[in-house]
C-alpha cells in the first residue's frame, strides 16, 4: 500500500470512532463501492482489505482493520491491514505529530506514538472520499 493512501486512511477515518455505534449498511458490501481510480492505483487489493460497510450517522463507511506494526518518532507508522481472507498486508505512512486517535469510547484521545505495537483499530473511512463520482 502506498504510504500516501494508508496515512489516508487513518487520518481522514480514525477521529469516527467516537460516533455512536456502527450498524451495517442493508444491502451494500464492499463490493458495491466504486473505487476511486487514484486509490485503486496506490493498492489495488483495496475492496478485499475492505471488511465491511457500516452506516453512521446516516452516511456509509467502509470499515478497515489494521494493526499497529511500529511507530516511529519520525512519525512513521507501520500497520498490517486485514484482508477479508484473514491474511495481512504491510502498509506504511505518515502520522503528523498532532495526528490523534480517539477510543471507541470517544473519551480518550491517544497521539500514535502512544500506540503499541500489536493493538488494533478499527478505521473507518466514509464512502464519500473512497468512491468515483463518475461511474
Amino acid at each position: 500500500m502506498n504510504n500516501q493512501f494508508g496515512a489516508r486512511i487513518v487520518a481522514l477515518t480514525i477521529s469516527s470512532l467516537a460516533f455512536s455505534q456502527p450498524v451495517l449498511a442493508e444491502d451494500v458490501t464492499c463490493g458495491d463501492i466504486h473505487w476511486k481510480p487514484q486509490i485503486l492505483e496506490r493498492f489495488a487489493g483495496i475492496n478485499d482489505a475492505c471488511q465491511e460497510v457500516v452506516v453512521r450517522d446516516g452516511k456509509n463507511f467502509a470499515r478497515f482493520e489494521v494493526k499497529i506494526v511500529r511507530t516511529k518518532t519520525d512519525g512513521n507508522v507501520t500497520v498490517l491491514m486485514r484482508l477479508r481472507d484473514g491474511s495481512r498486508v504491510e502498509a506504511t505512512f505518515f502520522a503528523p505529530r498532532d495526528f490523534e486517535v480517539l477510543s471507541t469510547s470517544g473519551q480518550t484521545t491517544f497521539r500514535m506514538n502512544e500506540l503499541s505495537p500489536g493493538d488494533v483499530l478499527d478505521v473507518y473511512i466514509p464512502q464519500s472520499r473512497i468512491e468515483s463520482e463518475s461511474l
